[in-house]
């Protein structure tokens, strides 16, 4: 099975100083290191730096940017949950192998922790939770070993073939919910394709038995019936508990997601919702005069060009944040789609139907090995950019992805999903998203 990782174009780039991304993050951490530089600390530093020059090799090669060392740890930062799980493995196996021909003084131990969350540039550091989360589960995993978030292997688990051991939901350190997290084992690759898992085979009746029953052979048979119709009795009320456990659960989620969907306030009190609104319509109706195609097309381009514009007619004017603070709040948003949409592939597509319109269509969209968005509609499949999507149709597959998305979204990607409802005028994206949750029990 071939190990190398599927590869992009071009490296991520870094979100810039007081810019906001949505990223995978790799946290490293040397196993005792304080003791080991009490013992001997020029020996030590000497290992930490052969070791960091190894994992900037290998985070490069695996299309990763090094945004900070933490002392005796490396900050890593990647655009591909996938490219971030590959490059650890290929960090850990390479001490591991390394282990094998130098002595344990000439080698150090890591541990890596992997989240896919929200981070946060300003001059001096890198923050936020996505962050956050990566050092603490670094903490969790073994020497030598990774650990990585529930969100990360929602996205991976149908890119790589992954050898895990889940170990649950964990409390962490000043994170204020429990964290499914999932050891990964170095015996992973990536994944060309997946062995067929063994069928169990009906046991075949011998030859020969008899075809009739006996006195005793009617009484087994008697009491297995009865023991059968108990069995019925027990599984029709596990059933039913369990669908009644499930509703609770869709209900809860949907009212923890109904809660990211509560308006942020404006920075500027003086634009009211109504103000908002009236501000999106004048929006619309200039780009409808200028014939522009990013009413038909989202074209973050050519919108984000727009607000530069000395000629506009909100320019110098509070109409004209409102604006910037819509494009900045959907831009967010697809920036978390392009990487939420990456746990579906061909055998397993998001299914959703179009939000507007008297029949609506059936559309299926994944993301295929060469990391692009393929979109399904009337049986034919075709390559898309998401800036190529109709509005209508990229709402749809926001509903269907926040629906399904586990743990919930962060708010940033909520707001910019209502703040692309508003500016495309599409009132029945906010609606599926306060029934998404519960129409997928349904399902």
């Amino acid at each position: 099975m071939d190990s190398t990782p599927p590869s992009f174009s071009t490296p991520p780039v870094p979100p810039g100083p007081g810019q906001r991304s949505l990223a995978a993050i790799v946290f490293t951490d040397v196993v005792s290191f304080s003791a080991r530089m009490q013992a001997d600390e020029e020996s030590t530093l000497r290992l930490l730096r052969r070791d960091f020059d190894e994992m900037r090799t290998i985070c490069v090669q695996h299309h990763g940017s090094v945004l900070k060392s933490t002392g005796d740890g490396l900050l890593l930062y990647f655009s591909s949950a996938v490219q971030a799980v590959a490059c650890a493995l290929a960090m850990q196996r390479a001490f591991a192998e390394q282990l094998k021909n130098r002595p344990a003084s000439e080698s150090l131990t890591h541990r890596v922790g992997i989240h896919l969350g929200d981070v946060f540039v300003n001059d001096q550091d890198v923050m936020g939770d996505g962050v956050n989360i990566a050092a603490r589960l670094q903490a969790e995993a073994e020497p030598g070993g990774i650990c990585i978030s529930q969100t990360v292997y929602d996205v991976v688990r149908n890119k790589l073939a992954l050898h895990v051991t889940r170990l649950g939901p964990r409390e962490l350190k000043n994170i204020s919910q429990a964290i499914p997290i999932y050891k990964l084992l170095l015996e992973a690759q990536t994944m060309n394709g997946a062995e067929p898992e063994p069928i169990e085979e009906e046991p075949v009746r011998e030859a020969g038995a008899p075809r009739s029953l006996g006195r005793m052979q009617k009484i087994v048979l008697a009491s297995a019936l009865g023991a059968l119709v108990i069995l019925a009795a027990v599984i029709a009320l596990t059933l039913g508990n369990r669908t009644k456990r499930e509703r609770l659960q869709a209900e809860a989620s949907q009212a923890a997601f109904n809660e990211l969907m509560t308006p942020t306030p404006p920075a500027d009190p003086a634009m009211t919702p109504a103000r908002i609104n009236r501000t999106l319509a004048d929006w619309r109706t200039e780009l409808r005069d200028k014939r522009s195609r990013a009413l038909e097309e989202y074209n973050f381009a050519e919108l984000n060009q727009g607000l530069r514009d000395p000629r506009s007619p909100v320019a110098g004017k509070p109409e004209a944040a409102v604006r910037a603070a819509t494009l900045e709040k959907i831009a967010t948003m697809v920036g978390w789609l392009a990487t939420a949409a990456q746990k579906y592939d061909r055998e397993h597509p998001l299914v959703v139907r179009e939000l507007t319109g008297t029949a609506p269509k059936e559309i299926k969209i994944y993301v295929g090995p060469d990391r692009r968005l393929y979109y399904t509609e009337g049986g034919a499949t075709r390559q898309r950019n998401w800036n190529e999507l109709k509005p209508a149709v990229l709402a749809a597959i926001v509903a269907g992805t926040m629906a399904e998305a586990e743990p919930l979204p962060p708010r940033e990607a909520v707001q910019g999903a209502l703040a692309f409802a508003a500016l495309y005028n599409l009132p029945e994206l906010p609606e599926a998203l306060r029934q998404g949750r519960l129409q997928r029990l349904k399902r």
